[in-house]
């Protein structure tokens, strides 16, 4: 049943999408600091929340959200970007004849989760008039290029695509392939200073039951609760109080000893080294999300498409690999992926082979 979100239920979602993002999806600090400039600017904090159930067999939702460097984004200004992306999008869908009722989560994360919120609540003053937002997620976390997104990899690539900047400029564009739509966007996206507006993946309700990460909104929102908990009451265990919503394993806490970090291409690669309580190092390299977990002799624990998570062991906070800085106490988990990353009839999980080989492992994937 639909269910209206109210502020407490937007806090709770950004937590727990924050945590499912894999260290990427955007800081949660970002999507918080554009929740509280809407509320400032007047806005009611207020939108629907519905089940694919809910929906009729030819109604069509899409995702926005914002692409580009991580760091750069939390530095700088967002949110016009997205509105004007999606009215892109809007347009190039009205030309085939389609109308878009609703928006979805194009990924788990503490921004992009909270970009088609803040669409919905910026569609208009009356919150019983704006546009409904979807109880499901384009990849159940948080992925670095279009080509590595569920949606495209069980069939439907991104087009058309909208694209918007913070001044008021919107692109359609029709791209042959996801890679075709990568180059576009990423170029877009690099010259207007590393972010873009972006939107695309109109689906039907049938579409995002087979090919989306269903109910992943509600999920976030189970897992965020936790983290509010265990804000207010820090003698709780994280381990026992999480796996009493989500399937987690820790690997380790300790403290981040290094990040080696470059930005190119409008993405964040590199590697963070952390060094446990034990005395082990541990060692996540990833490309805006992390992409592997392995200790100092070589063992990989994890790889993409499954999750590594990262929390703050002194606040309590999910974190980013924009957020993480030398010296933060940490703990280390991992969690499962959304089950249709796996299945065998479209092989997604595959397209993280070459990212894996690019970080250099070319051993086979590790499952949760």
């Amino acid at each position: 049943m639909s269910r209206t979100l109210y502020k407490q239920d937007i806090l709770e979602i950004l937590y727990g999408a924050t945590f499912l993002g894999a260290g990427g999806g955007g800081s949660l600090s970002f999507g918080l600091d554009m929740l509280e400039k809407l509320e400032k600017q007047g806005e009611t904090i207020e939108l629907e929340l519905l089940s694919l159930d809910e929906l009729e067999k030819d109604d069509y939702a899409a995702m926005v959200a914002g692409l580009g460097s991580p760091v750069a984004m939390l530095e700088g200004e967002f949110g016009p970007d997205a509105v004007n992306a999606f009215k892109a999008f809007q347009r190039g869908f009205a030309a085939e004849g389609k109308t878009v009722k609703y928006l979805y989560p194009g990924e788990m994360g503490g921004f992009n989760t909270f970009v088609p919120m803040m669409v919905a609540i910026l569609s208009d003053k009356d919150p019983a008039k704006r546009i409904g937002f979807v109880d499901t997620d384009g990849n159940g976390r948080a992925v670095p290029e279009l080509n590595t997104t569920l949606t495209d990899l069980r069939g439907y690539p991104p087009s058309p695509i909208g694209l918007g900047n913070g001044t008021g400029d919107q692109i359609i564009a029709y791209a042959t392939d996801d890679k075709a739509a990568e180059v576009i966007a990423r170029q877009l996206c690099m010259a207007y200073g590393q972010q873009i507006g972006f939107s695309t993946w109109g689906l039907s309700r049938d579409e995002m039951k087979a090919h989306s990460s269903v109910g992943c909104v509600t999920y976030a929102q189970k897992i965020g609760k936790v983290f509010l908990q265990l804000m207010a009451d820090q003698n709780l265990n994280p381990v026992e109080e999480l796996s009493k919503v989500m399937e987690i394993r820790e690997i380790c806490r300790g403290r981040i000893e290094k990040i080696d970090l470059k930005a190119e291409g409008g993405f964040d690669f590199g590697t963070t080294v952390i060094l446990a309580e034990n005395g082990d190092r541990f060692y996540i390299d990833f490309k805006n999300e992390n992409m592997l977990v392995r200790d100092e002799a070589g063992k990989v624990y994890l790889t993409a498409p499954d999750i590594i998570c990262f929390m703050d062991t002194d606040t309590y906070l999910p974190l980013t690999n924009a957020d993480t800085k030398e010296g933060m106490n940490i703990f280390l988990g991992i969690s499962p992926v959304d089950e249709k990353w796996w299945l065998e009839d479209f092989k997604a999980y595959e397209c993280w082979k070459p990212i894996l080989e690019a970080i250099g492992y070319t051993g086979d994937f590790v499952r949760y």
